[in-house]
């Protein structure tokens, strides 16, 4: 409005009346100079500035959010070369062995290995919780047991056989001696749980058939019960025990009629260990842990 004023007193000022100067050009000039001062008021510098400004900042945004895409590009290959190749490393640090003729099975075996080792649940899959306790152990350079044992039977040998995480440790008193992966009952129930002893040890046990079979002989590779057994004090030391197998993909699996089964190498090396009379304690976890045996996941998940 200022500015309407001032140009309308200098156009007055400038003006040198005479008898050809009508008011009607009196009145377009005016106007002229209105409709150029309106112009000039609507494309204002600050609206041109900021309207530049915008544009920038979404040029820099686009550039922005393109260099941070390649940027995650580059961390997930640096990523994925730097994986590690577990079935290299399960072999460099002595869980992998050659059981059978069959490499997948060997390899599976060693994964089952690892993961009651380390208190992971045991199921023969190396997938990301595996990965991470491989990563934690590769770096610990300390690396003990994560078992924590309060009220143990004995001072001297025993065995706790974990039915949730499908694990058997071999302790002396609070101290973990082996662990080893086992399958369990197919329904959870079948797997007695309880206090038991071992009662009898047997080579090469005859498997009677369990009234669903016709009996094969001790020693046979069909045999279901492997090459070792060792019998609890329940119904007479020969219905329920720890024995190997004839079905190496069935361990750490909820499989068995009731007994555990373990890896044939394993439970032939638990056998020259385990004496008669031996205390066995099965349960689940929650049921471990209130006997005062923790099978604390290495992970502390």
């Amino acid at each position: 409005m200022l500015a309407q004023i001032l140009s309308l007193c200098i156009a007055t000022t400038m003006l040198t009346p005479t008898v050809a100067d009508t008011v009607e050009n009196y009145s377009i000039e005016m106007e002229e100079d209105i409709v150029i001062q309106e112009e000039y008021d609507f494309i204002a510098p600050e609206d041109v500035l900021e309207e530049i400004l915008e544009e920038v900042l979404e040029e820099a945004e686009k550039e922005v959010i393109e260099v941070e895409i390649e940027v995650l590009e580059d961390i997930e290959i640096e990523v994925e070369k730097e994986k590690i190749d577990y079935k290299v490393v399960l072999k460099e640090i002595g869980y992998y062995k050659k059981d059978y003729g069959n490499e997948e099975i060997n390899m599976r075996n060693a994964v089952l290995r690892f993961q009651s080792e380390h208190n992971l649940t045991v199921d023969g899959i190396f997938g990301e919780i595996s990965y991470k306790a491989l990563e934690k152990r590769l770096e610990d350079e300390n690396y003990q047991y994560s078992d924590i044992i309060t009220t143990p039977p004995t001072n001297k040998e025993w065995i706790a056989i974990n039915k949730t995480k499908r694990i058997l440790t071999y302790y002396k008193g609070d101290q973990v001696i082996k662990k080893y992966p086992i399958a369990q009952g197919r329904d959870s129930s079948y797997t007695p749980e309880g206090k038991y002893t071992i009662v009898n040890k047997i080579v090469n046990p005859r498997w009677g058939g369990a009234g669903i079979a016709a009996p094969v002989a001790g020693g046979s590779p069909n045999n279901p019960l492997g090459y070792r057994w060792m019998g609890l004090n329940l119904k007479g030391g020969g219905s329920y025990g720890i024995h190997g197998n004839n079905q190496p993909k069935s361990i750490g699996t909820n499989a068995s009629l009731g007994c555990v089964r373990m890896i044939n190498s394993d439970v032939a090396e638990l056998f020259e260990m385990v004496k008669l009379h031996t205390p066995v304690w099965i349960g689940t976890h929650e049921q471990l842990k209130e006997w005062g045996v923790h099978n604390k996941n290495y992970l502390n998940e």
